[in-house]
């Protein structure tokens, strides 16, 4: 059985094709409605290629199926310049397939940071979402203390504290923990992914001005 190597082109919007495909005749149809996009982007994986099934493509199906476990579970494939899940397996399929073949790395990002980079917005769209982030921290840390200092204010029996208070004290700084610990990795991930863009992409977007 010939070995088929797989071939990529990007779309419009970024999304990564693979001609050798067995359904990519459907994915590059130009008649296409909003509704039947959609549903391409979910047969947009290798899992749903013919190639992958008689297991005769360059990645075999067992390494598929490792890829495709590693993405869903974020082990492995991030987007570089924000830190989330790579939704689309063919990204991936495509860096891999470059550094093996042609020794050249292609950085994962997005979908939803690729169109702010290609739109040049992506700067001041990652400066928004610190923005955001820091403020859930600030405003969990404050609602948090605002409850605390009502309760020793109100002045409630000990037979109150202990019986509803105390559990519900503890969910809530529970809950404030995880959501300051959620903002805090997000705003790594995006101060990591300024940098990366600005290293890589900020000059070649002056050049193109």
């Amino acid at each position: 059985m010939d070995r088929i190597d797989p071939s990529f082109e990007i779309d419009g919007i970024g999304r990564v094709i693979c001609k050798n495909h067995t359904k990519y005749l459907q994915f590059i149809d130009p008649d296409k409605d909003y509704f039947q996009d959609l549903y391409m982007e979910k047969k947009l994986t290798c899992l749903e290629c013919g190639h992958y099934e008689i297991d005769n493509c360059y990645f075999s199906k067992s390494r598929i199926d490792t890829i495709e476990q590693q993405r869903e579970k974020r082990k492995r494939y991030r987007c570089r310049t924000c830190g989330k899940k790579i939704d689309r397996m063919l990204s991936i399929i495509y860096k891999l397939f470059c550094k093996e073949f042609y020794d050249i790395e292609i950085p994962l990002i997005c979908c939803e940071c690729y169109e702010k980079i290609e739109a040049k917005e992506f700067k001041r769209y990652s400066k928004l979402k610190l923005d955001v982030f820091l403020l859930n921290i600030v405003a969990c840390i404050y609602l948090l203390g605002l409850y605390f200092y009502f309760i020793v204010v109100l002045n409630l029996p000990l037979i109150v504290y202990l019986a509803i208070l105390l559990p519900v004290s503890i969910a809530l700084i529970l809950l404030t923990l995880y959501i300051v610990y959620l903002s805090a990795k997000r705003i790594r991930y995006a101060l990591k992914g300024l940098k990366y863009y600005k290293k890589y992409f900020q000059d070649q977007e002056k050049k193109k001005v």
